[in-house]
């Protein structure tokens, strides 16, 4: 399952992190996509199903494990894997191994119901790329 993958972070996100936790972070979800499997730390990979312009932007997010992950180590799937920390992303539309890393929030499910437009925010800058990409 080797391909060829490009990580792309959008500006936003680069001016969060400081320089050696975003270039860790780039280079494990580098390796995930390339190789399928997941870093330790990184859980549950799905999309946004709403609000509906999130979806069509093609947005996901990956659980990152953080002080909420109960019993982390003990389940086996990715899926089953949760956290209330998630790096947000967006693949290409048609490069669909090139990936725009978006955000990394912590109390996410907090945020997003504090902060329903950032989102949308991020939806913007996801659909600039996948026009591009």
């Amino acid at each position: 399952m080797n391909k060829d993958v490009k990580v792309f972070v959008s500006s936003g996100f680069k001016d969060s992190l400081d320089k050696s936790k975003l270039d860790l972070l780039v280079s494990q979800f580098k390796d995930y996509k390339k190789t399928g499997v997941p870093h330790e730390s990184f859980g549950r990979d799905t999309t946004y199903d709403f609000p509906s312009q999130v979806k069509q932007a093609g947005m996901s997010h990956i659980h990152i494990r953080d002080s909420s992950s109960k019993r982390w180590h003990l389940k086996k799937l990715s899926y089953h894997k949760t956290s209330n920390t998630a790096l947000i992303y967006c693949e290409g539309f048609l490069n669909k191994n090139y990936f725009l890393l978006l955000g990394f929030i912590e109390n996410a499910h907090q945020l997003c119901k504090l902060k329903p437009l950032y989102l949308m925010e991020l939806a913007d800058v996801a659909e600039r790329f996948r026009e591009k990409f």
